[in-house]
């Protein structure tokens, strides 16, 4: 009897198809991994709303018909460690129950790959030599002389001239923008996805000083602030269903990134 039991569990195991995640392995917790072409049945699928408590963030980058299912590029980032069924993550469209779903299974770790916790070889090269008293006075005398000299040489120059100034550094509303701009059209890619994520959730983490909150929890609270969520809600409509039918006015969405900007630290409100 034991025997036969054995026997049937060994083949219904085999028969347990190898999904593309289950091949990668673990993924670092917070980088975004990838599975494409991975067909599931019933009526077209989207992300579940975002929960305080969740594990994964997972985005449908791409969705095409296949028989009476449909193939779907997914890109999904893990929150926590431990072992999770990604379509656990996913609902219907239409509403009807997704409980034929298979289980495609993903696993995250906080170890990052040793390729990256080895740090950049310095150069090679003589260490600099240290000036004694003698050299400071001798540096002090040469920056007295010239320093005259200079402003005879600047006097000199024409009226007409147009000095050149410092290029101004750009905002993060001025970086925001063609990254909006490509997911309102639906032409932002899953890499820029992650970054316009980054920069979002990293901006608001700053400004409402939540770094010492999980991501899960920091997201929750960003999504609670009105400026903040204001943007995030157009983002997610757009990653969904982009070239939205009424125009959106991003100047107008971005004016709280342009104001924050100038605003000094301590006069930033906290959630």
């Amino acid at each position: 009897m034991k025997s036969l039991l054995f026997f049937s569990t060994a083949i219904f195991m085999a028969t347990i198809p190898e999904t593309p995640a289950s091949k990668a392995g673990a993924s670092p917790v917070g980088l975004y991994s990838e599975i494409r072409d991975f067909v599931l049945p019933g009526s077209a699928l989207e992300p579940k709303p975002l929960r305080q408590d969740t594990e994964i963030i997972v985005r449908i980058t791409a969705i095409r018909p296949h028989g009476s299912s449909f193939r779907y590029d997914l890109s999904y980032c893990g929150l926590k460690e431990g072992e999770f069924n990604l379509c656990s993550y996913l609902q219907r469209k239409d509403g009807t129950s997704s409980n034929d779903l298979p289980i495609l299974p993903v696993k995250f770790d906080g170890t990052l790959p040793a390729d990256r916790l080895q740090p950049n070889k310095p150069a090679p090269g003589e260490l600099p030599r240290i000036g004694g008293y003698k050299n400071l006075l001798i540096a002090a005398g040469i920056i007295w002389i010239l320093c005259p000299i200079a402003l005879l040489l600047l006097k000199g120059k024409k009226s007409g001239q147009v000095n050149t100034s410092l290029a101004k550094p750009k905002s993060i509303a001025d970086r925001l923008h063609p990254l909006l701009q490509a997911a309102c059209e639906g032409n932002l890619d899953a890499s820029g996805q992650a970054e316009l994520e980054r920069s979002l959730i990293g901006f608001w983490r700053e400004r409402l000083n939540l770094h010492g909150e999980t991501p899960a929890t920091a997201l929750a609270k960003i999504r609670q602030h009105e400026d903040a969520a204001l943007l995030l809600d157009h983002l997610e409509q757009w990653l969904h269903k982009p070239c939205p039918q009424s125009p959106i006015d991003l100047d107008t969405l971005l004016e709280p990134y342009r104001e924050a900007t100038a605003t000094p630290r301590g006069k930033e409100s906290g959630a």
